[in-house]
């Protein structure tokens, strides 16, 4: 028998046949709004392969992007895998230098750019070496530069069918964010992405805790939040067209408007890194959608970093409900989510419930997870034991682009190697408490800094707060807090430490925990991906101690 290829073309096929008519809307915050059906953006994206064909692109040529979430970054998230090519969206949040070794390192062919971004390519040109072809997204506002224009290349292409490729074909590259050195680059074929969307699409239909049953009777919506350039957009592009769900892509990320697309297209589903949802609920619009976002309650599904329980209930306050995944660029990203298992009972306490809402989760189906020690031993489920998670999936890349050394100790032992600290639950559950390399070692033992900065948040003048591991003489290492203060809340470092305490008088923390010093700021810095930039931090303070 002919084997049937797992491949993205048959997965759009499918959801052109059963769900032609259902609404791919972009709704950006300034600009045309553009209302198209999977239909139309079959079609497109057919138009859009044919086209890059007449202009010299070919299998396994490598097309880099440059875009907000976009309906044009919708379309080439099939058009490029679907002709046999390899999309590579560009996280547009690095620095140009990282760029430029992340584009010359990929090989890239093409660079298709947002014309917001035509200032930033026009000082990368002379700097990449493999780009032969730079395509503009105009966006309706007319082009900026002189470069082709991807709708005239949509618009000379044909609806030529896509052609029958192998699922082996690899379909897209993405880079790590670079936060431990230079962006590593990782790989993925048309079956593990199909892999990935049919399991997530599982999840996200079935799972208690993540299925919506209201979305049997017509098409829910999914906002598409995070950014496309971001592992895939965690996979959900794929993932909700594959449900048959009403697609929102936004564009820009703008609080403001994030808000009111969520109470007038009625959300059901978002996801993003806490660092958004911190933004949307401090949003100056918020209280004017809160009524109807509490009547919606969409889920809010929180990744690529801790969920501090303090976020969560305040997220709940408002009407969201919120939700845990967690995977990595390496993982096309998911690897678990925090549902519950069908006969479970939800705590009545609840801190025991927060607790449990915010733990990082249970495998997704074909996710074989374990938290081992050094020696790649198990260690005990007692929700203690600290130890790396550790995985074996069909969509977690073979290998570092390039890169033998790398790829080989992040795959020792026959297990690709997370680099996450956890615990292991009796129940099963994992929960994260820090990076290898955020983790505190001081004198010998570990200290979590996501347990510090969960407990911090709790203080009601802290926004935000960042835990890093500061060189001590004595210790090795001592934790210092740097903390952003609510607007207009005055908090004190004594008031900080005095709040620690009381969970040091509860048996929360050991009292060895208590920070070394805590520093107050207007702001966090921020990595590419909207995460807390601890590197950054840590070397701005790490003569903190020493000068006191």
């Amino acid at each position: 028998m002919e084997k049937y290829q797992l491949t993205l073309n048959n997965v759009w096929k499918y959801i052109k046949e059963v769900f032609s008519e259902v609404e791919v809307a972009y709704l950006p915050p300034h600009g045309n709004n553009i209302r198209s059906t999977y239909g139309r953006e079959y079609e497109r994206s057919m138009r859009l392969a044919d086209g890059l064909r007449q202009m010299g692109v070919g299998p396994g040529d490598r097309v880099a992007t440059l875009d907000w979430n976009t309906i044009w970054h919708f379309d080439l998230y099939w058009a490029v895998p679907g002709m046999g090519a390899v999309l590579h969206p560009l996280n547009v949040r690095l620095a140009p230098e990282d760029l430029v070794y992340i584009i010359n390192h990929a090989r890239d062919k093409v660079l298709i750019y947002h014309r917001d971004f035509a200032p930033l390519v026009e000082k990368l040109k002379p700097h990449l070496k493999s780009v032969q072809l730079y395509i503009q997204i105009s966006d309706g506002a007319g082009p900026v530069a002189k470069d082709p224009e991807i709708e005239d290349i949509i618009k000379q292409g044909q609806p030529k069918p896509f052609p029958d490729l192998n699922e082996d074909t690899v379909a897209t590259i993405g880079y790590t964010s670079g936060t431990t050195g230079r962006p590593k680059g990782a790989y993925f074929t048309h079956r593990a992405l199909v892999l990935h969307t049919l399991t997530s699409a599982v999840a996200f239909a079935g799972f208690r805790g993540f299925a919506r049953p209201e979305c049997a009777e017509e098409p829910c919506t999914f906002l598409q939040l995070v950014p496309m350039f971001h592992v895939h957009g965690w996979g959900t592009p794929w993932t909700f067209a594959l449900l048959g769900w009403r697609q929102i892509y936004p564009g820009r990320f703008d609080p403001n408007h994030t808000v009111r697309l969520i109470a007038e297209e009625k959300v059901k589903t978002m996801a993003g890194v806490p660092t958004v949802l911190y933004m949307l609920l401090t949003a100056p619009d918020l209280p004017k959608y809160v009524a109807k976002i509490r009547e919606i309650k969409p889920i809010f599904v929180v990744g690529g970093a801790a969920l501090p329980k303090e976020l969560a209930k305040k997220a709940a306050e408002v009407g969201f409900i919120p939700r845990v995944g967690y995977g990595m660029t390496e993982t096309a990203p998911i690897l678990t989510l925090g549902f519950f298992r069908p006969t479970e009972k939800m705590p009545q306490d609840l801190d025991e419930y927060y607790s449990l809402l915010t733990a990082t989760g249970l495998p997704i189906p074909l996710v074989d997870l374990a938290v081992v020690d050094e020696n790649l031993n198990p260690v005990p489920k007692d929700g203690k034991t600290m130890g790396e998670i550790v995985v074996r999936s069909p969509w977690v890349t073979p290998e570092y682009l390039g890169d033998s050394e790398k790829t080989k100790e992040a795959w020792r032992g026959g297990w690709f190697h997370t680099g996450d600290v956890a615990v292991w639950m009796p129940d099963g559950r994992v929960r994260i408490v820090d990076r290898a390399k955020d983790v505190i070692k001081s004198g010998g033992e570990w200290i979590s800094s996501l347990q510090l900065e969960d407990l911090i948040a709790t203080h009601p003048a802290v926004a935000q707060a960042a835990v890093i591991g500061v060189p001590h003489e004595k210790w090795g290492e001592r934790p210092v807090a740097v903390v952003v203060p609510k607007p207009g809340a005055m908090v004190t470092e004594q008031e900080i430490i005095k709040h620690l305490e009381k969970f040091v008088e509860s048996g929360k923390i050991p009292k060895w925990w208590l920070p070394d010093k805590v520093i107050f700021v207007q702001q966090l810095p921020l990595t590419g991906t909207g995460k807390i930039d601890k590197k950054v931090l840590k070397e701005q303070y790490k003569d903190i101690l020493r000068q006191s």
